[in-house]
């Protein structure tokens, strides 16, 4: 996984992410600052995002990914703990820290909410990223400004915006609990993420795995990177994160439910970071 951490941050110099922070920093504040100001420019920047549209006439194809787990729990058990989950400010998926609004980050999500998920570089990564940053400011790479100007980095090159486009916690009989969101400018993709659960009717798939009842959480994520240099790094391995995090997003659930995964269509050299 090291050289794989090595791809990633590769991508992010290479990509010019550390030439413009200087300038930039000022309009990128983090939602975690300790300086109020920061924190309220974000927010406002959040609440400025609109969808991106998907475009068909484009250079770079639209794409789809589909993933399903399998779980030993009802449908109905598994989007409760989902929804907590995907909710909790206190959790992690793979690299992704998701970040909401001050006004809605205390409550289970709703449709309209927006957010950002923000990949963050794990600690071997964030330690050579850390060493380029001494080479180039000396003690300075400790301080405040250093810390925004990761934050940027952060903010420009390694984050998703996403709103809560659908959120379905109440379906008719036989309909899945859904809960979809498409991405707001400032991603590198546009598309949708969507989240299906719902009842496994399959009374042979049931006898195969030993159980009277399970759920299936099926991910389907319509995606079209907003550049060429995106792509690149999308198809080398961006994908594999997507899926990570979903893996991540699916076992943590079903933990908070009670059940265990009974199957997945994710590899498991997908499954963890």
């Amino acid at each position: 996984m090291r050289q794989w951490r090595r791809h990633v941050l590769g991508w992010l110099l290479g990509a010019g992410a550390v030439a413009p922070l200087s300038l930039a920093c000022g309009g990128h504040a983090c939602p975690s600052s300790s300086t109020p100001d920061d924190v309220e420019r974000w927010g406002e920047a959040l609440r400025a995002r609109e969808p991106l549209r998907l475009n068909y006439g484009s250079d770079i194809s639209v794409k789809r990914d589909v993933q399903e787990v399998l779980v030993d729990v009802e449908a109905s058990q598994l989007a409760a703990a989902f929804q907590s989950v995907m909710s909790d400010p206190a959790r992690r998926f793979g690299l992704i820290r998701v970040d909401r609004l001050p006004e809605s980050s205390s409550r289970p999500f709703q449709a309209g909410d927006k957010f950002q998920g923000r990949y963050q570089l794990e600690a071997a990564a964030q330690a050579e990223l850390r060493g380029h940053l001494r080479k180039w400011f000396g003690e300075l790479a400790e301080g405040d400004d250093v810390e925004r100007l990761l934050c940027a980095i952060e903010n420009q090159h390694t984050s998703d915006f996403g709103q809560i486009r659908t959120l379905d916690m109440w379906p008719a009989p036989g309909k899945p609990y859904v809960l979809e969101y498409v991405y707001l400018d400032g991603s590198p993709i546009a598309g949708s993420s969507t989240f299906a659960i719902s009842d496994v009717t399959d009374a042979g798939l049931l006898a195969r795995h030993g159980v009277s009842r399970a759920a299936l959480l099926r991910q389907v994520f319509e995606y079209q990177e907003q550049s060429g240099s995106f792509a690149s790094f999308f198809t080398r391995g961006g994908l594999r994160l997507h899926n990570e995090v979903v893996f991540s997003q699916a076992q943590q659930s079903v933990a908070a439910a009670g059940g265990r995964i009974l199957e997945t269509t994710i590899p498991a050299e997908y499954q963890s970071w």
